[in-house]
């Protein structure tokens, strides 16, 4: 028998100074417990499923929404075709009133799911902000809506801070930290259903014949259930599987660094992409030597690593300055060229 999942610290009454100086540096998620509880859209959600999605028609600016249809046999689960040349879901635009309404029918009857998925909320529904605030990270983080019934997200990873707020619904967040990649069988990096890499195990029903090892990830998982109001701040790189369920579900998430914001360039998954191009098919023996020059040069700590020669001498291995970074950048263009 499979021993219970640990759960996620509960966070009360949680500021962004206490984000700052007590959550962030534990490197761990935490459960914000009814951060946007006072959200004009929480308070509607709370009325009816009917309230929530009467109060996004009446702010929606206009146009058409792109979201995912999946047949029910797939179980909410947005993933691969069977033989991995696809995926099992097909994308569709249409007007907005008519998605909520098709969403608000499957949770009901369960024929079908569908999802829109990471759409910036500026572009729908330009009030949004002034009406339901968030100030746990920089103005210029921009909101993103998860609408759907009863979806199913696969384990994966982003390479930003992630805040996520359940307006709508309920939500069981399954999180592992990043040591765990290897235990979780990803998929390919460069071949995704919607931009980031996923686990392939099926966490309803996980096939441990095929994936012996996420036996092992279980016992390093923690959980957490979400109602609406509550929120979830999940630290850069950890795997979180996320499933939805109690009718219409909505999510709004906040995503601070990384290449979702793309405000610090080169990127971190950057660099691991061009190790898999320049080291990766290296003789074992000269990888092993690069992982110390690596260790040595970018994961240890630089503190006092450079006492042997003056300061003035450090060059880029001292703090990197904007022309450090702009010829650095340089000589990478140059290289790849």
């Amino acid at each position: 028998m499979q021993t219970p999942l640990k759960t996620v610290a509960t966070w009360e009454n949680v500021t962004r100074e206490v984000l700052e100086n007590d959550i962030v540096p534990r490197y761990e998620p935490a459960i914000l417990k009814g951060y946007v509880k006072g959200w004009p859209i929480v308070k509607s959600a709370k009325e009816s499923d009917e309230a929530v999605c009467d109060y996004l028609t009446s702010h929606y600016i206009g146009g058409n929404v792109r979201f995912a249809r999946l047949a029910a046999e797939h179980n909410g689960v947005f993933t691969y075709n069977e033989d991995m040349t696809g995926f099992n879901f097909k994308r569709e635009d249409g007007p907005l009133e008519k998605f909520l309404q098709e969403v608000y029918k499957n949770s009901k009857e369960h024929t079908e799911t569908l999802a829109l998925q990471s759409a910036l909320i500026k572009d729908y529904f330009p009030d949004f902000e002034q009406n339901n605030t968030f100030d746990l990270f920089e103005n210029s983080v921009k909101p993103r809506i998860w609408i759907g019934n009863n979806a199913v997200v696969s384990a994966h990873f982003d390479d930003a801070e992630n805040i996520a707020c359940v307006v709508s619904g309920k939500r069981r967040f399954t999180l592992f930290p990043p040591e765990q990649i290897e235990n979780l069988y990803p998929g390919p990096i460069d071949f995704t259903p919607a931009g980031a890499q996923v686990s392939l195990v099926d966490f309803a029903q996980p096939d441990f014949v095929k994936y012996p090892k996420f036996n092992q990830a279980l016992s390093h998982a923690l959980v957490a259930e979400l109602e609406p109001g509550d929120a979830l701040y999940i630290p850069s790189l950890w795997w979180h599987h996320v499933q939805a369920y109690g009718g219409v579900n909505i999510l709004v998430n906040y995503w601070s660094g990384g290449s979702i914001a793309g405000d610090k360039k080169p990127l971190p998954l950057d660099a691991l992409l061009m190790a898999i191009t320049a080291i990766r098919d290296l003789p074992q023996d000269q990888k092993n030597a690069w992982q110390e020059f690596f260790n040595y040069y970018v994961f240890s700590d630089q503190t006092h690593k450079n006492k042997h020669f003056p300061a003035h001498a450090l060059g880029i291995l001292g703090d990197l300055t904007d022309k450090h970074q702009k010829d650095l950048r340089k000589w990478l263009i140059s290289q790849l060229k």
